[in-house]
């Protein structure tokens, strides 16, 4: 039997907020040893280890700060290093005994945080929902898949976030290399960024074949959720398409976009646009990408060449989320 002695992630977060009040930015590592010392954690508390072999009082301040981040009651100035904001001091000066997901409702981002999660797990319908009453109904299977869904939910989450704190270079480039990942461009294919040259509203293009024949083109909005992507922005990049004498054209946003704007892609006559919203975009990544705890991909049959691309796509996504990952690690 498994002993646990070690205080809860909620009765961490509260001690967390303490030990940071002072506004110094302090390490993850340092900031585990800060709280264990100020809570006076016996030494066969600081022992106790979970299954991966990690001590658990160290996994469980590492998810408070994480989840204090998502918050906005820290900041992370840097990778691996935490600072207070204004608003966790504000909750530090409650002296607060416990600190749960539930009482962080309170703060605007916490809640949009929990409801594209809750968004992205609704959009999976072939995943059960997990509740503590149902819970010895559930094949274990079932529990397991459920539980890997909600941490890539997260996961796509936080990865959106970064996206839209990136350079405008960096995500055109991420996106470019998504759908290069997908297999568009063929065997014989070709990518390219074009980004600041000017070239018309155009992002990206990926030949579907040596000579060009087909060719995708691709535009990449690196916009804030209240910033969504209107008529007008795809109708210049429709006018874009028809200079070029284009008919396939992608439109690709960290935000997503308005009725219109869906209605205007719908009702292209001379070809097709296919709208990427943030949601399908970081889905895609971590599907495509080959992210840490995926749903194994889907089976297909590929040639020697084709894998070889293959590889070559997921290699660049694990580069762009290697750089990306810094809330992961």
């Amino acid at each position: 039997m498994t002993i646990d002695n070690t205080p809860t992630i909620d009765q961490f977060r509260p001690i967390v907020l303490r030990v940071l009040n002072n506004g110094e930015e302090h390490a993850v590592r340092d900031v585990c040893e800060m709280v264990a010392n100020h809570m006076e954690l016996p030494q066969e508390v600081r022992s106790e280890r979970i299954a991966s072999g990690q001590h658990r009082y160290i996994n469980r301040i590492h998810w408070a700060c994480s989840a204090l981040t998502q918050a906005g009651l820290l900041e992370r100035p840097r990778r691996g290093h935490y600072r207070i904001t204004d608003d966790g001091k504000e909750v530090d000066q409650r002296s607060l005994s416990e600190y749960s997901e539930k009482d962080m409702l309170e703060w605007r981002v916490w809640r949009a945080y929990q409801g594209e999660i809750a968004q992205r797990r609704r959009a999976d319908d072939t995943v059960p929902s997990i509740s503590p009453s149902s819970e010895e109904l559930v094949d274990p299977v079932e529990s397991l898949t459920a539980g890997e869904r909600t941490f890539n939910a997260q996961t796509e989450t936080k990865l959106r976030k970064k996206l839209q704190e990136s350079s405008p270079e960096f995500f055109e480039r991420a996106v470019i290399d998504v759908l290069w990942a997908m297999g568009y461009g063929g065997t014989h294919g070709e990518k390219k960024h074009v980004g600041r040259t000017r070239d018309g509203g155009i992002d990206g293009v990926i030949r579907q074949d040596a000579l060009g024949l087909t060719n995708i083109y691709i535009q990449a909005k690196r916009y804030s959720d209240s910033n969504k992507v209107g008529e007008p922005e795809v109708r210049n990049f429709i006018g874009s398409l028809n200079a070029k004498g284009a008919n396939l054209g992608v439109f690709i946003t960290t935000s997503s976009f308005q009725p219109a704007a869906e209605k205007t892609a719908a009702g292209y006559r001379h070809g097709k646009i296919v709208l990427i919203d943030g949601i399908t975009l970081t889905s895609l990544m971590l599907s495509y990408g080959g992210a840490r705890n995926q749903v194994q991909p889907r089976s297909v049959e590929a040639s020697p060449e084709r894998e070889r691309k293959d590889h070559g796509g997921n290699e660049a996504l694990r580069r762009y989320r290697r750089k990306l990952r810094g809330e992961f690690s």
